[in-house]
């Protein structure tokens, strides 16, 4: 082991051995990495560090030293063909001379006509061969260029995701005068959700980043009650509007911010589900839902405990064996939702409107949700 001094510091040279061992590359934290909100997963680090580690190689540089190799090639092959006719002419001569023995001229003209004829055979049956031979060299090298080619397609494509990726991130904590640019969020969002369509592999590490997102952006409020005496106000108010199915603007329930309720669309329309292209499911527990709308969202085993869902619809949604303990629901639409095997737990459930919902029953929701006065049950009834 030979070392260097360097600054006064040692610094080992590196020897052979260290040809076979991978290297790890410190990533440099800079200003920005410090002050980023939203941590970028490490599939798309990984892809930035191998776009930058591709071959730098000119293309024409290699096209020359492609073509330097097929001539060196040509070269070997066809000295070989001529010096192999020219000792067959040499060695088959001097065998059919010493067998037939000519002794005439007639016979000696026989002779060469014979070994002008058996070489003309062999020559033409050694560039069959060798035309053969080249067309597959030929077709092997575009497979090679096929492949090389889709390769460097491929590590492009990677790298063109990856700085769409980073664009977006940006654009998700954008912020003017401590103010949220919500236009320029909203972009980021769905720049996201298409690069979630376009790249499968990308799906899901967007879907981790977006509800990580929401978890920051939105957390439940302790100090927001889930019922009470401001509940028990907008229920009044609704009923003297004559309206039950929340289409009146409720009183002291805020709507979602435009950047929460569209990390929601994106959710709800997504295609991919925990099981079906997704290897974990949603993670948006402890949240302020508020009046979010996941009409038929895919929340299948999605985590929602102690979630705010006040005023939220879920109509038709897919809450199959979500947790929802300790969940706020309370006058959300659940109409046709599937809640089978779901958790409610200490839920409240006051004043939703669960009619048609799926594969619950009356005795189930009563064993289970904290709340239930005035919700309308899955056969429509009003809950006492």
């Amino acid at each position: 082991m030979t070392w260097l001094y360097y600054r006064g510091e040692p610094q080992r040279i590196p020897q052979m051995s260290d040809l076979f061992e991978l290297r790890r590359i410190p990533l440099p934290r800079t200003r920005v990495h410090k002050e980023q909100s939203i941590a970028v997963h490490p599939r798309f680090m990984a892809v930035r560090y191998t776009v930058k580690m591709t071959d730098s190689t000119p293309p024409q540089q290699r096209n020359e030293q492609g073509q330097e190799k097929w001539y060196e090639r040509m070269r070997y092959q066809i000295l070989l063909f001529t010096g192999g006719i020219a000792l067959f002419v040499l060695v088959g001569g001097w065998i059919l001379d010493w067998y037939i023995a000519p002794q005439t001229s007639a016979q000696k003209k026989d002779l060469v006509q014979a070994l002008g004829l058996i070489t003309a055979g062999v020559a033409g049956a050694v560039g069959i061969f060798f035309t053969w031979r080249g067309q597959r060299l030929t077709q092997e090298s575009l497979e090679d260029t096929r492949e090389v080619t889709h390769e460097n397609l491929r590590v492009t494509r990677e790298g063109q995701i990856t700085e769409r990726f980073t664009r977006a991130i940006d654009q998700l904590g954008k912020v003017e005068d401590g103010q949220k640019l919500f236009e320029i969020r909203l972009g980021g969002i769905y720049a996201l959700e298409r690069i979630a369509r376009e790249s499968e592999e990308d799906h899901w590490p967007i879907m981790e980043v977006l509800t990580a997102y929401v978890r920051q952006n939105a957390p439940r409020a302790p100090e927001v009650r889930q019922d009470g005496a401001e509940d028990g106000a907008v229920e009044k108010s609704e009923e003297n509007t004559g309206s039950s199915s929340g289409e009146s603007e409720p009183v002291g329930v805020p709507i979602p911010e435009p950047d929460i309720q569209a990390v929601m669309t994106v959710l709800r329309r997504r295609t991919r589900s925990f099981g079906y292209g997704e290897p974990e499911p949603l993670d948006l527990h402890d949240t302020n839902l508020t009046r979010a709308v996941l009409t038929k969202a895919d929340l299948s085993e999605a985590s929602l405990s102690d979630a705010t869902l006040t005023k939220a619809n879920l109509s038709d949604a897919n809450l199959s064996n979500a947790n929802l303990r300790g969940a706020g629901l309370s006058r959300a639409v659940l109409r046709g939702a599937n809640l089978a095997r779901a958790y409610l737990r200490e839920a409240d459930l006051g004043g939703a409107d669960l009619g048609g919902a799926r594969h619950i029953t009356i005795e189930e929701l009563e064993q289970q949700v904290k709340s239930l006065e005035g919700a309308i049950m899955p056969n429509r009834s009003m809950h006492p």
